[in-house]
């Protein structure tokens, strides 16, 4: 009998676990309307945030302005986000001398907690990141997107419209939207 419910426990874990950082993309492509939630109309302007990277400086998306720009939100507990992390770095690597930027956000800890400086100096030192990370230490960037799945990733268009969102990451739907707008 104990057996019977550490199974079900387990089960029940991996399926919540699995579930909170769900893969479904969804896109202007397979979705019919692109009305996307708050704040992430697909075709609406993003507005500008500041926030400190990782290195302590401070960031204004602005500065950015006239870039095609992926914008990640991950969670340090997220095991797709951190497997997407070397990706990322590889995309960058790829596209950054062509007007291409990321900024990714860790906005919770190891704890689901709010990530705070030292988490994200430590996500970009043990990943190697040398584009933009910041955190989200009030909420008010990660409040203003509904998702329901992490890794979140938004491509800004090269005048701050948004051009692509979907939860998940599918490196070949980045690429081709990558491509399509540098």
């Amino acid at each position: 009998m104990k057996n019977k419910f550490l199974i079900f426990t387990v089960t029940l874990f991996l399926i919540l676990f699995t579930w909170s950082c769900k893969k479904a993309a969804v896109t202007d492509k397979d979705n019919n309307s692109t009305d996307t939630g708050i704040g992430q109309k697909i075709g609406n302007t993003i507005k500008n945030f500041q926030e400190k990277d990782q290195y302590g400086k401070d960031f204004s998306l602005d500065s950015y302005k006239g870039k095609v720009i992926l914008l990640n939100i991950s969670a340090m507990w997220c095991s797709p986000c951190r497997s997407e992390a070397s990706e990322l770095m590889e995309l960058y690597n790829t596209y950054k001398e062509r007007g291409f930027e990321i900024v990714q956000c860790i906005y919770q800890d190891e704890n689901g907690e709010r990530s705070d400086q030292s988490d994200i100096k430590r996500w970009a030192d043990e990943f190697n990141i040398s584009y933009t990370v910041i955190n989200d230490p009030d909420g008010s960037l990660t409040g203003f997107f509904t998702f329901s799945g992490i890794p979140f990733n938004l491509i800004i268009g090269r005048d701050f419209t948004i051009q692509y969102r979907l939860e998940g990451f599918y490196k070949e739907d980045i690429i081709n939207k990558i491509e399509e707008l540098l």
